[in-house]
């Protein structure tokens, strides 16, 4: 059955992620891909080389996704398998597939090339490695979990907190045996090896992540609905991450994942697991201590939920109350679907939400609230505009004239579509796009794209003129209309100038 499944979730992307744009990061990720590194300034390389797979189909959306809708696939399929592991039955197999297949973080990150795309399937495969390696007693299986720690650490950097946390619970079990193995050093040598390039390339740029940690932070904003998700302050940011773990997960399908967790902690059969418990507990610390967005821990509920539906299988013997259980879980999944996977057209899901009185309320018009999907619109449009902007100046300015992006998304959107309306290479001062450099533009007359940094190029310039201002509809849960500036006379050539620019963060 967790097979069946996991090729129905692989159906389920493969149908649906062509049907709005490309997302904001994959449009830098595509850019990234054409400067392929062992490394960036704001992400490991995995997400770059994804990209780049789908290069010489043009990016198609649907092979830019691939990877992703298969690591939804396979995590599908392992939580199934994990379920066997911890002595569930075909029920259990099967409620522990549907979660993995219908929770509503991971239908978005089936559907989308971002960092956090294959967070899930690498923490799934950690902790079946983990597991197999406790149950079995066979120490082979920590070059399992390496070959997961490794692959999840190509994906993102946060793939290093459950394996320090898993590290933690088994020094505080019984289980700590496990660690004093000649598999478990050989596991860390193969790993440390593999992630030397990654590791050498941040260094060797002055660990440019932690800068982009401390810039993400630092630009925290509420969504245009008043929604805040985010906050500066600590204890508002762990009360918006405590219901985040929720959110993502759909409080009913959360229900299964909590009682997972309580099985893991308190459970006789599963005592020799408790490691997993401990982990998500130092995890879940860990994260609210540092103040991280509340998705960075989405990659724990495959395993909770497994182990949810062990439980659920043991305490519901009854055929027609498994059917029901089965059956509210998958009725709540489908209300909500439409918010996780792109089954509708934009038009009809913002109709939905406003018939779920989630929009278009007290007289206000109806709107695309969906943040991700709102970043999926407008791109080629706003190329449009800005290729307005420079066809209207004399030839002789245009041959000088450079196209400066304030954000990555902006520049990777004027980068793609831009030579279809005969823009040239577009620059940037964020993350990654900063070690790629002004090229070859002095800065004499730079056409500004974009209000992040508006205030810091202004004094660069000595004429700084909003000559025009970009805005879709669809976009508004995540931004405004975006300005367009002309700058003229410069204080000094690009090149002197670019330092002052950077901008590592989010």
């Amino acid at each position: 059955m967790a097979l069946a499944l996991s090729l129905l979730a692989l159906a389920a992307h493969l149908a649906t992620d062509w049907r709005y744009g490309y997302f904001r990061d994959e449009l830098y990720f595509i850019a990234c891909s054409k400067h392929l590194a062992w490394g960036y300034v704001d992400q490991p390389p995995l997400v770059a080389i994804a990209a780049f797979l789908s290069s010489p189909f043009h990016y198609n959306l649907i092979l830019l996704r691939l990877l992703p809708s298969l690591s939804a696939a396979l995590t599908v399929f392992l939580a199934g398998r994990i379920a066997r592991e911890l002595g569930g039955g075909r029920f259990a197999e099967t409620l522990a597939a549907l979660c993995a297949l219908l929770l509503p973080a991971y239908l978005l990150l089936g559907n989308t090339l971002t960092t956090t795309s294959f967070e899930p399937l690498s923490w799934t495969f950690f902790f079946y490695a983990i597991i197999r390696l406790v149950r079995t007693g066979d120490e082979r299986y920590w070059l399992a979990a390496a070959a997961a720690f490794t692959f999840g650490m190509y994906g993102k950097y946060s793939m290093l907190l459950p394996a320090a946390a898993i590290v933690a619970g088994l020094l505080l079990t019984p289980q700590r045996r496990v660690l004093v193995s000649r598999w478990f050093a050989a596991a860390c040598a193969v790993s440390a090896a593999l992630l030397l390039p990654n590791i050498w390339w941040q260094w060797s740029h002055a660990w440019p992540f932690v800068h982009v940690v401390q810039g993400d932070f630092e630009h925290r904003h509420a969504f245009q609905t008043g929604l805040t998700l985010e906050y500066k302050t600590f204890a508002a940011n762990a009360g918006a991450f405590v219901v985040e773990q929720i959110v993502y997960t759909n409080p009913v399908l959360a229900a299964i994942w909590l009682s997972g967790l309580g099985a893991f902690a308190f459970s006789r059969t599963l005592r020799d697991l408790r490691c997993i418990a401990i982990a998500y507990a130092l995890t879940f610390v860990l994260a609210i201590w540092l103040e991280a967005k509340g998705y960075y821990i989405i990659g724990f509920y495959a395993v909770l939920a497994a182990a949810g539906s062990t439980m659920a299988e043991r305490i519901v013997a009854a055929a027609l109350a498994r059917t029901i259980a089965v059956t509210a879980v998958v009725v709540t999944s489908l209300v909500f679907l439409p918010l996780s996977l792109p089954v509708l057209p934009v038009d009809s899901l913002i109709s939905y939400t406003q018939t779920l009185r989630l929009t278009g309320n007290a007289g206000q018009p109806a709107r695309l609230i969906q943040p991700l999907f709102a970043e999926e619109f407008g791109w080629d449009e706003l190329a449009q505009h800005v290729a307005s902007v420079y066809r209207s100046l004399p030839a002789a300015v245009r041959a000088h004239t450079g196209i400066f992006a304030d954000t990555y998304g902006d520049a990777g959107a004027l980068e793609f579509y831009g030579p279809r309306y005969g823009l040239p290479r577009v620059i940037s001062a964020q993350n990654t796009y900063y070690l790629w450099g002004p090229g070859d533009y002095d800065g004499r007359t730079l056409i500004v794209v974009g209000a992040s940094q508006a205030q810091t190029v202004r004094p660069l310039y000595r004429k700084m003129t909003l000559v025009a201002t970009y805005g879709n509809a669809y976009k508004w849960v995540v931004e405004g209309p975006t300005p367009i500036y002309l700058c003229r006379d410069p204080i000094a050539p690009l090149p002197d100038l670019w330092p002052r620019l950077k901008w590592y963060g989010a």
